[in-house]
């Protein structure tokens, strides 16, 4: 496995769902705007806005605040990317532990078709894509709201093939298992971006003294 698939050393030391694990009955979560601030701006810090950053280049410490609204995504097929990773609160929200699941888990069916779209759009462009979101959460309750956000990394390769982003609530939900659709406003917001840096070439080993291409005999004389 490549250090590209590895989300260990992104959210590093941060347990299996993306949050330390330091009172997490009182730990307080910090506004979902304020944190989505946070990763647009350290993405930027990194070029992101010309082209996109190495998935490598990351350093979850600049980000820290924001880790539990955040997560890292891996294209899987046109359309389709899958969690490598997903803080506390999305894990709270979807019910469930995120790593390995498609990001339309937590979305209802048309908002799934949508998301598709805005996908290719993260990865094809490359573009960061910050979409509009609502949920339902049941009768006399006023809806979820909050902005999904999506910037696009490149591989080891070169490749865009991995995003970070997150799903910023504006308020938090006490609801699991909640759905979301999206809704295609006039504040979706994409910004399309430079194609990645060309791939590190690898350095060759160092060339050993070249070799005869036949054996040879060596001629030992003894004069005993």
């Amino acid at each position: 496995m490549s250090r590209d698939d590895q989300p260990s050393d992104l959210l590093a030391n941060l347990g299996p769902t993306g949050q330390r694990p330091l009172s997490p009955l009182f730990r307080k979560v910090p506004e979902g705007r304020a944190a989505m601030t946070l990763l647009e701006s350290y993405w930027r810090e990194l070029g992101g806005d010309r082209r996109p950053p190495r998935r490598r280049d990351l350093d979850a410490s600049r980000i820290e605040s924001a880790l539990p609204h955040a997560f890292l995504l891996e294209r899987i097929a046109p359309g389709i990317a899958r969690f490598r990773i997903g803080g506390q609160e999305l894990c709270n929200l979807a019910g469930l532990e995120l790593a390995g699941l498609p990001i339309s888990s937590l979305f209802a069916g048309p908002g799934r078709q949508r998301l598709r779209v805005w996908l290719d759009r993260c990865f094809d462009d490359p573009a960061l894509v910050d979409l509009p979101v609502s949920g339902w959460r049941g009768v006399l309750q006023p809806p979820l709201t909050g902005r999904l956000l999506l910037l696009p990394l490149a591989d080891r390769e070169g490749r865009v093939t991995r995003a970070v982003g997150g799903l910023f609530l504006d308020r938090p939900s006490r609801l699991s298992r909640v759905r979301l659709d999206i809704l295609e406003d006039e504040t979706l917001r994409i910004e399309k971006v430079g194609p990645p840096a060309p791939p590190i070439p690898a350095v060759p080993a160092a060339a050993g003294p070249a070799r005869s291409a036949r054996p040879y005999l060596r001629l030992v004389v003894s004069n005993d």
